[in-house]
């Protein structure tokens, strides 16, 4: 398996090369006959019908004669050259020769020195497996393209036995096809009648349903105007309740808020007024238990007395006026107090109004959306009955048209029948024109087919003989890939 994919490899190197070396090379005619007797190349040149695989096979051929002559050249100079050496080292006098110094060689150097000397020991080998390896792929195209040839003709055979098959089948039981097809075109005509009579019924009941589905959603939708009109009010009504209800809490909410805070205000006004108040309570009391201290002491003068009699006095006084601001605090904030309560009841009331209000329209509004719901499930109802009529009627018309289209099909196949058993039976040349093409036909197929196995002969008998020339030749070719890939390992290393 490893040589089938190596000589692969090499020949698919090869034939890609191969177009530009054959503009190259120039074959002598005197090798091209010396070659003439030689086997591989009577293979394809044996067959003047393949042109193509015969030019390969002689250009295969050609360069490895001219290798040879080449290698034959090279000998004869190779030849002439040494008493030419020989002539000249006479010619000179015989002087002692002092030999040069040895230099130490590098393993890159030995490495192509080896390289040099085995490229020029398997020169010929080389050569020899170029022209071998060319040789086996010039009889491989050969045989695969005959092979492609046999494959076509093989087609166009049975193409044409299946029609003369067909043709004589047709005429032999012609009668019989006739009465058949005839048979079978009144038959689909008298269903393609039926059909489309029972499509037109159809279409005429389908228009019907479809105008009566159309009146009777205008005539539903007139008869639910009135309670749709009637729900649609009474939604907007309690919608408008709804609005009332939350602008109400609203109300109520800010009328707390504001009793609230008079309450506040009041009670720490009305604090504030009666500490002021004890406050000059307490002052007085002390300015009286002063004055009648003095009064006790002898020696308390006039003077003094009259001052303390003043203290006591204006006490008095700021009693009074704290009382008073405490009366007026204590009214001014409770009329505050009392009008934020009389707001907030006001408030409270219309609350519960707005709820009364709310509680009633959303009654009325499920009332009406009930009746309304109940009087268009009845519509709904009545709709989807005439709608599924109308469905099963589309599909009935379907079917029917399908019924009248398969009806036209088998009387235009069975149509197309008949008028081609007439025309085969009013031409019977063309039957054995036909018949005769198909032996001509088949007597070629045989023809390639032996071509084809003579091909194949040849390859074997090709690979066979180049099988030892064309190992050698990869196995050079893999030493020398090798050497150079250690010369450079080397050089890089």
């Amino acid at each position: 398996m490893a040589d089938e994919t190596e000589e692969t490899k090499a020949e698919e190197r090869l034939e890609q090369a191969e177009t530009e070396e054959q503009a190259e090379q120039e074959e002598p005619e005197a090798s091209e006959e010396s070659d003439g007797n030689r086997g591989p190349a009577d293979g394809p040149a044996s067959l003047e019908s393949q042109d193509e695989p015969r030019a390969d096979a002689e250009q295969g051929d050609g360069p490895k004669d001219g290798d040879e002559a080449d290698a034959g050249q090279g000998t004869e100079l190779a030849d002439d050259t040494e008493p030419a050496d020989d002539s000249e080292e006479n010619d000179e006098p015989t002087e002692p020769v002092t030999e040069p110094a040895t230099e130490p060689v590098s393993p890159q150097q030995r490495i192509i020195d080896t390289a040099q000397r085995a490229a020029q020991a398997g020169t010929a080998s080389v050569t020899e497996g170029v022209s071998a390896v060319r040789e086996l792929s010039a009889a491989r195209r050969a045989h695969a393209t005959a092979f492609r040839e046999l494959e076509t003709l093989e087609r166009d055979t049975k193409r044409l036995a299946e029609q003369l098959e067909h043709r004589r089948d047709v005429e032999s039981n012609y009668e019989r096809i006739v009465e058949v097809q005839t048979a079978e075109i009144e038959d689909a005509g008298r269903a393609l009648e039926r059909a489309r009579v029972r499509r037109a019924n159809l279409e005429s009941q389908l228009e019907g349903k479809n105008n009566e589905l159309k009146r009777l959603k205008e005539a539903n939708s007139q008869k639910m105007a009135p309670s749709r009109k009637l729900m649609e009010q009474a939604k907007d009504a309690l919608a408008k309740a709804e609005r009332a209800q939350a602008e109400a809490r609203r109300a109520l909410k800010n009328a707390q808020a504001q009793a609230d805070e008079a309450t506040a205000s009041r009670d720490s006004k009305l604090q504030a007024a009666k500490r002021a108040a004890d406050t000059a309570s307490a002052k007085l009391a002390r300015q009286q238990d002063q004055l009648t201290e003095m009064r006790r002491d002898p020696s308390a003068g006039a003077r003094g007395l009259s001052q303390a009699s003043s203290s006591v006095a204006a006490a008095l006084a700021q009693l009074e006026n704290a009382r008073e601001n405490v009366a007026r605090v204590n009214q001014e904030t409770g009329q505050a107090v009392q009008i934020a309560q009389t707001h907030l009841y006001t408030q409270r009331k219309s609350l519960e109004e707005a709820e009364t209000d709310l509680a009633q329209a959303r009654a009325r509004e499920e009332e009406l959306r009930g009746a309304y719901d109940a009087k268009r499930s009845e519509a709904d109802e009545q709709e989807s009955a005439v709608s599924s009529k109308t469905s099963e009627l589309k599909e009935s018309l379907e079917q029917a048209r399908d019924d009248e289209a398969g009806a036209r099909g088998r009387g235009q196949a069975a149509q197309a029948a008949l008028e081609e058993a007439r025309d085969i039976h009013a031409h019977p040349e063309l039957t054995d024109e036909l018949s005769e093409r198909c032996q001509e036909s088949r007597a070629r197929t045989e023809e390639q087919r032996r071509l084809v196995e003579r091909l194949a002969a040849e390859e074997r008998t090709v690979r066979e003989r180049t099988q030892r020339t064309r190992k050698v030749f990869y196995a050079l070719v893999a030493a020398a890939v090798v050497i150079v890939l250690l010369a450079i390992l080397l050089a890089f290393g």
